[in-house]
């Protein structure tokens, strides 16, 4: 059964569709592909595998690379990577080797990411340091053109993190530790996100997804091991590793990223 539904990748996964939303303004929205980031599953690894496969909060895991549309489909997913490697190392490695199969965005178009990942390429991150939760738009302080684009990049790049909560809710087995040996246990959350795409296409009153899409829907707890899911007040609490992606940023892409928060700025104040 496992290998039947990972025979339907083709046609349920790897879709990607253009943004059309209203999150990020003027032509340059239909630039953006989707949303990329990654998550983690719960692994079970042999004693002697299994320091790598240790996060944050010593749990063995398996950290997973994804992408999906703003329709919440899955349109890439590589599984496998030990728990305790960052997330930007395993972007790094899809983009590198051709093995991984990453869906390269054709040229002037990006994906969104969050702070912990370069703005570089075709991944277009939030400004670092800078609020994005404009309850008072009124309030003295800060840079409220940086704020109004990382408001409506968070709006949009939350399509991730809903996509990632309806797809764990829906696959108990994603947070169980399994008995599966390693290859296999690589192969299920592909599996599931056929399942999830499939569903997505074909079942058009599916409770999940309705709930999803609504605008004030929170995003599920999703007992991650590594607390995936959870939402910050500020776009540069990945610390660290925001810092690392900071100094990998290409100058192009920062011009590109300032262009865009000019326009949203002038579109907001019309």
């Amino acid at each position: 059964m496992l290998q039947f539904v990972l025979s339907m990748q083709q046609s349920s996964v790897i879709q990607r569709t253009p943004c059309t939303t209203s999150a990020l303004t003027g032509h340059e929205r239909m630039g953006c592909v989707g949303a990329i980031d990654g998550t983690h599953v719960a692994a079970n690894v042999p004693k002697h595998l299994a320091t790598p496969y240790l996060g944050r909060k010593k749990v063995t895991t398996q950290n997973i690379l994804a992408a999906c549309d703003f329709d919440m489909k899955f349109t890439y997913m590589m599984t496998g990577w030990e728990g305790s490697v960052h997330d930007a190392r395993v972007l790094r490695a899809a983009m590198n080797d051709p093995v991984y199969k990453f869906p390269h965005p054709p040229p002037g178009k990006y994906f969104l990411v969050d702070a912990g990942y370069a703005n570089r390429d075709c991944f277009l991150s939030p400004y670092r340091k800078t609020n994005y939760h404009l309850t008072d738009r009124r309030r003295q302080g800060g840079d409220k053109k940086k704020e109004l684009f990382n408001y409506r990049h968070a709006s949009l790049r939350n399509a991730i993190e809903r996509t990632f909560g309806i797809w764990k809710n829906r696959f108990p087995i994603l947070k169980m530790i399994t008995n599966f040996p390693l290859e296999k246990q690589c192969m299920i959350p592909i599996a599931c996100a056929v399942v999830h795409n499939f569903i997505k296409m074909h079942a058009e009153d599916d409770e999940l997804f309705r709930e999803a899409m609504n605008d004030d829907y929170d995003v599920p707890a999703t007992d991650d091991p590594e607390e995936v899911g959870e939402t910050s007040t500020r776009a540069d609490d990945a610390g660290e590793s925001s810092t690392r992606a900071e100094n990998l940023d290409d100058f192009e892409m920062g011009q590109f990223r300032d262009g865009l928060k000019d326009a949203i700025w002038h579109d907001s104040n019309r």
